[in-house]
């Protein structure tokens, strides 16, 4: 029998400015935080509803933990030295799929290198906010750090993939 879970997984793409993937990989993440149970609770109750997801990236080093809030290091969004320029969040609608009694959905966001230097990634992570009729709260919900650091010339964008999976 297998057990039901819910898993991430992250994928990084490198292209050049021509639109040439020059680094794809893939690694199973293992970066939920409580702030993803937090976000999922609020919610959950009285009406709430989520809005604004955010993936970021950032130069951080230290090993992720499960009260993790932010990012250690987040790059700036912009054109000056040692920042990106952020994209803008992608979902996908989930999938479900009866015969393996699975489901996925992924969130994606790009970023480009436009500061005219390197710039280097080693981390990366993703916020969501939940809106109530007494104001809004965001929580870090995830937070990985890649197993080798990504560093992107001028002009070349990083695409970051999150695939949230379920399976019972």
């Amino acid at each position: 029998m297998r057990k039901a879970n819910i898993d991430a997984y992250l994928t990084v793409i490198v292209t050049d400015k021509d639109g040439k993937v020059v680094y794809r990989r893939r690694y199973k993440s293992r970066s939920f935080v409580v702030g993803f149970l937090n976000a999922l609770y609020a919610d959950m109750t009285a009406g709430n509803y989520f809005f604004g997801p955010n993936i970021v990236v950032g130069s951080g080093t230290a090993k992720p933990t499960i009260n993790d809030r932010g990012l250690e290091s987040q790059i700036g969004n912009g054109t000056g030295a040692g920042q990106l320029q952020y994209g803008t969040d992608s979902l996908t609608t989930p999938v479900a799929n009866t015969t393996s009694n699975t489901g996925s959905m992924t969130w994606s966001k790009s970023f480009t290198n436009g500061s005219g230097g390197n710039v280097t990634v080693s981390e990366v992570g993703a916020y969501m906010s939940v809106y109530s009729t007494s104001g809004s709260t965001t929580y870090f919900v995830l937070h990985d750090l890649l197993p080798s650091p990504i560093t992107l010339s001028p002009n070349q964008v990083l695409t970051v993939v999150y695939t949230i999976t379920i399976s019972t």
